[in-house]
């Protein structure tokens, strides 16, 4: 998968900016843009540059040298940063670059940029020249009864040999943009406004950039060469990740970066409006934003990204309308407009839930509890500061079990779904209050030495039937939780394969290093590698579930695996721990049975995977027609397919059907409404919005595989475990 190192987080501040993409105002056809001017480093830039060279060298858990191979690398990362869908360089110009494929290890080692720029420079000129041939195109409406394809997706495509290759590209790639603002209601002059705006905007956002700018990119080319969670920040993102640190956001909740033209979201922020609304989504593309409910929706495709975090910035209570491109779609597909409230996220936001689902089994009504967990989270300060009620995930978890089994549950599930880790301490911890003691994690750090972070009591909070519901974005340090469970056979784990983050990152303020500067940003350093207590590594291949659910989560395009240059999986010696006898691993193919069984002819759920079964359709395609009247009708056909599912769902819950999507409001879940088109899963985050609304059926199944567990009588723990349990 790749990233544009460019990020940030859509949190605080005030809409107090004038809009810096409306600067680029219209230009008269047939202008000729003014050539760029040449960037060049600064002093400033060469002392970090040699300091970052010194920490990666020495202390980055992979130990790699800053040699010729890795110069290789960093070159690979910085064309695909700058040009991740090839086009615009030539081959031409690839070739030119050969030089420097392995001398930049040598010019990063001396403080030497100049490589860097150079390149920067001319990619410059090659997206003016890109430019000023897509507005060139616009003075003439294209013929679009021409049955031709356009490939969007050209990340692996060759580098084009010729500039008439490149004309060739770009005439299909207007032709496209062309195509999708008329889909959208807009006539031929309207849309050749907007995309000559759309277009200039790209120059705007060109003659923006300044060294800094292609300082940060050059240098997360290295970082990301050695893994992908070492991060150069310059000052300004350092900024930007201090807000996200401190849990206290105000806005969406939403983490962008810059990815080609695009502004793409990379993680949804749990509390936050925007996971409130189960309407925005990993890899969705914000293509233009309104202010308010009558707003004039401002296109923002081209524009720098810090440019469109201050449109999507504002005060609490505001309103802001984003017009969206879903994940996976093509160029020119129909966008969605969504409705968010901008408000401060805090931690109390993101702190573990519960709710009792009852379902039927066997003629028998079991009450399942269900704790979801956003992030294990705590209060640093307060716990430091000797405060008595700090906030904390296992406080909270601990009295959530407590309040569960007051109400007598036959079982629970622990959610874990998006679920991006945080606090490796609190997850050791909610461990321990389902386990004896003993180890739960093992971190080995880059000179082999092995720690293990123990549960340090013997006291269980909870002693019956257990699972754990995982999917593609849990990560980190609830890969832990999850594993310890498996590992512990405390609990089954179901879901799919988790996202493979079992790296540890520390936090290094450069301006330590660089000597009367103050200003020279942070390093996001991989230090430390996680380890299962049986010795498995959670790096890359993440945790496999007990019991497979399918998820609308595309694994293909998320997960550590995607990742260029992902540490490897590895396995070392395992803990010292005794696996639990609760009768698990002997019950666990009659409860695959079970599932499979109750599955087969559940209506629900052949709903649900018939949404998986569009939803793929729709992200294998890697071309588009540029035939108008071909793109109508495969607008009308995935509109129907999206209808048909939408009121398959209405009729499960006895209302009638509705003529067209805006208007199915339908499926109500926990007393809630939704629109059409948003995939509803009680929180499970499905990479894409194109989808019809479904229930969640995997909440539901997963309480019926622990209902299960109850009646066969498996996965609690003997009575003497839990005698202290409220001493915890």
């Amino acid at each position: 998968m790749r990233h544009k190192p460019l990020f940030l987080l859509i949190a605080i501040g005030t809409l107090a900016v004038t809009l810096a993409g409306n600067a680029a105002a219209t230009l008269p056809a047939n202008r000729v843009l003014a050539p760029l001017p040449a960037l060049s480093p600064q002093p400033r830039e060469t002392l970090v540059d040699e300091t970052i060279a010194g920490i990666l060298t020495r202390y980055h858990y992979g130990k790699e040298p800053l040699n010729d191979a890795l110069s290789r690398q960093i070159l690979r990362h910085y064309l695909e940063d700058l040009d991740p869908n090839r086009s615009y360089f030539l081959q031409s110009d690839i070739a030119g670059f050969a030089p420097y494929r392995n001398t930049l290890d040598d010019a990063i080692r001396d403080g030497n940029l100049k490589p860097a720029f150079a390149i920067y420079n001319l990619y410059q000129q090659r997206v003016q020249q890109r430019i000023q041939y897509a507005l060139s195109l616009l003075d003439h409406e294209p013929d679009l009864k021409v049955k031709e394809n356009y490939v969007y997706d050209r990340h692996k495509a060759p580098w084009a040999k010729s500039t008439s290759k490149l004309d060739n590209i770009w005439s299909k790639r207007v032709k496209n943009d062309v195509i999708g603002l008329l889909l959208a209601g807009k006539t031929w002059k309207q849309a050749a406004h907007i995309l000559r705006k759309r277009y200039q905007n790209f120059d705007y956002r060109a003659r923006q950039v300044a060294p800094e700018d292609v300082f940060d990119v050059f240098m997360n080319a290295y970082t990301h060469s050695l893994d992908p969670h070492t991060d150069y920040f310059s000052p300004d993102q350092s900024q930007e990740f201090q807000i996200e640190m401190s849990l206290k956001l105000q806005g969406i909740g939403a983490a962008l970066i810059s990815e080609g033209e695009y502004t793409r979201v990379d993680r949804i922020i749990p509390g936050g409006p925007a996971a409130k609304s189960n309407e925005l989504h990993p890899d969705d593309r914000i293509t233009g934003v309104a202010q308010g409910d009558k707003g004039d929706m401002v296109d923002v495709v081209g524009w720098r990204l810090d440019d469109v975090v201050q449109l999507i910035r504002g005060p609490k209570g505001s309103v802001v309308r984003l017009q969206i491109l879903p994940a996976g779609a093509a160029p020119g597909s129909p966008e969605k407009v969504i409705r968010l409230v901008r408000e401060t996220v805090k931690l109390e936001a993101q702190a573990a839930h519960k709710k009792i689902m009852v379902v039927r089994h066997d003629g028998r009504s079991y009450k399942i509890g269900i704790i979801n967990i956003p992030a294990f989270y705590i209060d640093f300060r307060g716990r430091a500061e000797g405060e008595k009620n700090y906030i904390s995930t296992a406080r909270d978890v601990h009295r959530l079990l407590q309040e569960l089994e007051a109400e007598h549950v036959s079982g629970v599930v622990i959610d874990l779904r998006n679920n991006g880790g945080g606090s490796l301490l609190e997850a050791t911890e909610v461990t321990g209050l389902f386990i004896p003691h003993g180890p739960v994690v093992q971190i080995r750090d880059k000179s082999g030495n092995v720690e293990v972070d123990d549960d340090n009591d013997s006291n269980i909070a909870y002693s019956g039937p257990l699972a754990v519901l995982v999917n593609r974005f849990t990560a980190s340090a609830s890969e832990i939780f999850a594993a310890a469970i498996q590992d512990y056979h405390r609990g089954i784990v179901a879901g799919s394969v988790t996202y493979g983050k079992g790296t540890v990152q520390t936090l290094i303020d450069l301006n330590r290093f660089v000597p009367h500067d103050g200003n020279a940003g942070q390093l996001k350093l991989t230090i430390d590698k996680f380890y299962r207590v049986d010795g498995a590594s959670t790096q890359d291949k993440g945790v496999m579930p007990d019991i497979i659910l399918p998820s609308l989560i595309n694994p293909k395009e998320f997960g550590e695996e995607t990742r260029d240059d992902a540490l490897p999986w590895d396995r070392i010696a395992p803990a010292d721990y005794t696996p639990l006898r609760l009768g698990l691993t002997r019950a666990l193919p009659e409860l695959t049975e079970l599932h499979d069984a109750r599955i087969a002819h559940n209506a629900i759920w052949k709903l649900y995977l018939e949404g998986i079964r569009q939803l793929e359709a729709q992200r294998d395609e890697k071309s588009v027609s540029l035939l108008l009247s071909a793109r109508e009708k495969q607008r009308t056909e995935h509109d129907r397919e999206r209808l048909a599912l939408a009121n398959a769902w209405r009729r499960l819950k006895g209302l009638p059907p509705v003529a067209n999507l805006e208007a199915a409001y339908q499926l109500t879940q926990d007393g809630k409404h939704a629109k059409p088109g948003a995939s509803h899963s009680g929180g499970n985050n499905t990479s894409s919005n194109s989808s019809p609304l479904v229930p969640d059926v995997l909440l539901r199944e997963t309480a019926h595989i622990v209902a299960d567990m109850a009646a066969l009588d498996v996965g609690s723990l003997p009575a003497p475990m839990t005698a202290a349990a409220g001493s915890k």
